[in-house]
């Protein structure tokens, strides 16, 4: 019986991946038909190959370099935060599971049991106050934003900026305090770009 709980859920992990995957990219799920023009091969016949993800491009000038260099840094940045938040995910469903089967085996009047009990529920909890922070905090205007709540109650956030201002971490830290009731110097809020 566990090991085809451990496929069913490995089985939901991947299908979850590609769901996160196709909506960072923004594809919709049907898939194009390939025409020739030229010497390059577009999908659908309108893209340009600066809009196919992985593919070569020529750059002719300095101010092409630039923006190129500048596009594929936006795409690695985003697939660290994407990255993160799916390993983060990945742990927090390995330690549902584990819960889980703690609190369903055992007997409701059992201290172990209740105990495996709440801290699932907790997981959930903070499992949910994450999702909420990090969708507040892009609505400040932040490329992306990752949220880690520890058992502990210490919370790491982390924003795609060059630089933060002290004005953009007492937002961030404000949305923290309202949400997760914390104190604040249980925050710690730090940029990547």
């Amino acid at each position: 019986m566990k090991r085809k709980q451990i496929i069913v859920l490995g089985l939901v992990l991947v299908i979850t991946a590609v769901g996160i995957l196709q909506y960072h990219s923004g594809g919709s799920g049907d898939s194009g038909d390939l025409a020739m023009t030229g010497n390059y091969y577009f999908a659908d016949g309108d893209e340009e190959p600066e809009d196919i993800p992985g593919a070569a491009v020529y750059v002719k000038g300095e101010d092409d370099l630039d923006q190129a260099l500048e596009a594929s840094k936006d795409a690695i940045y985003s697939g660290y935060f994407a990255e993160a938040r799916l390993e983060r995910d990945r742990a927090r469903s390995r330690q549902k599971e584990e819960l889980r089967s703690l609190a369903e085996s055992g007997d409701t009047a059992n201290a172990a049991t209740l105990l495996a009990q709440e801290k699932l529920v907790d997981v959930i909890n903070r499992c949910e106050l994450e999702t909420t922070m990090e969708t507040l905090i892009k609505q400040r205007g932040f490329a992306d934003a990752l949220v880690y709540i520890s058992d502990t109650d210490y919370i790491d956030v982390i924003v795609n900026a060059s630089s933060l201002s002290s004005q953009q971490v007492a937002v961030i830290s404000d949305i923290v305090v309202r949400h997760a009731q914390v104190p604040m110097e249980n925050i710690t809020v730090k940029n990547v770009n």
